[in-house]
């Protein structure tokens, strides 16, 4: 039976708000900047959380940004997004978004960012998002990934993001890329792209390196059709590196100078 979107938003944004008020976060009456979307803001003492249903694209999405003196910067990173169609979404996809939001507010990155100090981004920065936050998100187009990641935290320390990446992650999306329908791989793009914009070096390199080239020309063909135009740029170049073995490079050792050497006799 399917959801209203409204009353899908609600149920999102109620556990949301729920699990951030146990780390002192505080809701806020707020309007949406567009009179057909729904917007929920979490404030607390350093960064803000917003949850955003933007009907015309017809998405949940999960934003954070920092707080200042005056409230939320505005300058939003999404963490997450998701599809809701009215038409065929259900409770039941309702309460897999919420729980996949309360992944990005309460995990080890989210309570690192809410810990930092009341200082803008600088645009250049790099994310903050590991590869194991990386391989979560993956769990929202393959729930199997949730106990595989589970196992590889009981056995390794730390988590070897790209290695899981190569074995569990990167295995499955050929056949998924292949079945999936536009919505799916738009999904399946956005997340590529919202975590490459939202990852740290470590996980731009999973991304681009490990899984981006684990694919075969259609396969990435088709997926990057749905890529940031960031994510796009940063594949193109790293295709023409897949199946290489790129060499050190030389240290090219200076000879001394006559001068020099005259001066050391």
């Amino acid at each position: 039976m399917t959801l209203e979107h409204s009353k899908a938003f609600e149920l999102i944004a109620e556990k949301v708000g729920e699990e951030l008020s146990k780390q002192g976060f505080t809701r806020q009456s707020v309007a949406a900047e567009n009179d057909n979307d729904l917007v929920a803001l979490f404030t607390g003492d350093n960064v803000a959380y917003s949850v955003l249903y933007a009907k015309k694209k017809q998405q949940m999405i999960l934003r954070t940004c920092p707080m200042t003196d005056d409230g939320p910067d505005n300058d939003w990173r999404t963490l997450s997004t998701w599809l809701y169609d009215d038409v065929v979404s259900t409770q039941k996809d309702a309460e897999s978004i919420a729980n996949d939001f309360l992944d990005g507010v309460s995990g080890s990155v989210a309570l690192k960012r809410a810990k930092q100090s009341k200082t803008k981004k600088k645009k250049g920065d790099d994310g903050s998002a590991d590869p194991k936050f990386l391989a979560k998100r993956f769990v929202a187009v393959f729930p199997e990934l949730r106990e595989e990641i589970q196992m590889e935290e009981d056995c390794y320390f730390p988590f070897r993001g790209a290695t899981f990446a190569k074995e569990h992650i990167a295995p499955k999306l050929p056949d998924y890329i292949k079945k999936a329908n536009a919505k799916e791989l738009e999904k399946l793009g956005g997340i590529f792209s919202t975590q490459y914009g939202n990852g740290d070096v470590d996980t731009r390199a999973v991304i681009t390196n490990v899984l981006i080239n684990s694919l075969d020309d259609a396969e990435y063909k088709t997926l990057a059709e749905n890529f940031s135009d960031e994510l796009k740029t940063a594949a193109k170049f790293e295709r023409k590196y897949k199946g290489k073995t790129v060499k050190p490079e030389k240290i090219k050792v200076k000879k001394p100078s006559r001068v020099s050497t005259l001066r050391d006799q």
